[in-house]
């Protein structure tokens, strides 16, 4: 039996690996893959005129709290973006680009652009519509296994409790 899991868990190493080499080779050492991810979509939210806030990131990341503060943080300190309270709610911080973040944002974008385009080599199209079909279905099955053990998940803002 083949062990999907630890196959996908080695591919995601290899893939945020070579994210991170291939940023930090043409954008900035001090970014990461997953730094550059989110300051793509912090600059790209901000251009298009809407406010961003770090829940919309751990929405849109999937990623806990915890972890995208000190990711934030570690943005923040490198001159990446700014955090600023905003004055209806002191607990929310708006997101905003900086020029440093903005310097990068073009580089960044064609890093990614590039590398994508690398991790689709020799893969159909009916091979990459496959993969995703079956990577949505294993991300639905675990969630499904971690409710049976951990109780179901908690209510978001998006999601409809039923009685």
């Amino acid at each position: 039996m083949q062990d999907a899991g630890r196959q996908l868990t080695y591919t995601c190493h290899q893939i945020n690996s070579a994210l991170d080499a291939c940023i930090a080779a043409t954008v900035s050492p001090e970014l990461t893959g997953m730094r550059g991810l989110v300051l793509g979509y912090i600059v790209r939210t901000v251009r298009e005129g809407r406010p961003l806030y770090q829940r919309d990131l751990e929405e849109s990341f999937h990623v806990r709290r915890s972890s995208v503060t000190a990711l934030l943080k570690a943005m923040e300190r490198a001159g990446f973006i700014t955090r600023s309270a905003v004055e209806q709610d002191a607990r929310l911080k708006s997101l905003a680009p900086t020029a440093k973040g903005l310097a990068c944002f073009e580089q960044l974008e064609r890093c990614i652009l590039s590398f994508e385009q690398q991790l689709r080599e020799d893969i159909t199209a009916d091979d990459l519509s496959a993969l995703v079909s079956i990577l949505q279905r294993m991300t639905r099955n675990a969630g499904e296994a971690k409710a049976r053990l951990t109780g179901p998940a908690p209510l978001t803002p998006n999601s409809t409790h039923k009685e």
